[in-house]
């Protein structure tokens, strides 16, 4: 996303892709996430989820970028959300942006280019409807996908994410929400 980074990365707390690109070290950037949602909801009830991040991008030589897909699994039977909010640190909308479904999951990419990159910290919210009939609890398995060691070119030929999966290095930040669920 941009051509210098912040701060050295401190151990990593992900783990390269099990059908990603065998990834022989540690990401080029880290990210800290912090996700919540809505305590207590009825059957069929909604349900927001907040994601809070901060990013670290380790210092390097030699310029690098990075995409970035924010999500992960719902709840069985959840409705997908067509869409995903960014806000900055200050809470003001930086940008709405839609998500898909894939095989492990629900997934935003964030949108960026090499003028715009993402904000090294801020917070993405996400609105779900659960399932009429389900269990006492939603668990929620949120965060980001973070493919690195693009270089420019690559990052502007804005890969999908299965393609860029397998040829770059992939590392997710995820954490469990859980709201319980009344009848």
């Amino acid at each position: 996303l941009v051509a210098v980074a912040l701060s050295p990365v401190a151990p990593a707390e992900a783990a390269c892709l099990g059908t990603a690109k065998k990834c022989d070290r540690d990401p080029l950037v880290t990210i800290k996430v912090a996700a919540k949602g809505t305590p207590r909801v009825h059957q069929g009830g909604r349900v927001t989820y907040t994601i809070d991040y901060s990013m670290t991008w380790m210092e390097s030589f030699a310029p690098y970028w990075a995409s970035f897909w924010v999500g992960g699994t719902l709840p069985k039977g959840a409705k997908a959300p067509r869409r995903a909010t960014l806000l900055d640190p200050a809470g003001r909308k930086v940008a709405t942006f839609p998500c898909h479904k894939y095989r492990d999951g629900l997934w935003c990419l964030v949108p960026s280019d090499v003028y715009h990159p993402v904000p090294y910290k801020g917070r993405i919210v996400l609105s779900t409807t659960l399932a009429r009939h389900g269990d006492r609890t939603a668990v929620a398995r949120l965060g980001f996908d973070s493919v690195d060691g693009l270089g420019r070119k690559d990052f502007e030929r804005h890969y999908g994410r299965a393609t860029a999966r397998d040829r770059f290095c992939a590392f997710r930040f995820t954490k469990t929400v859980v709201t319980k669920v009344r009848p």
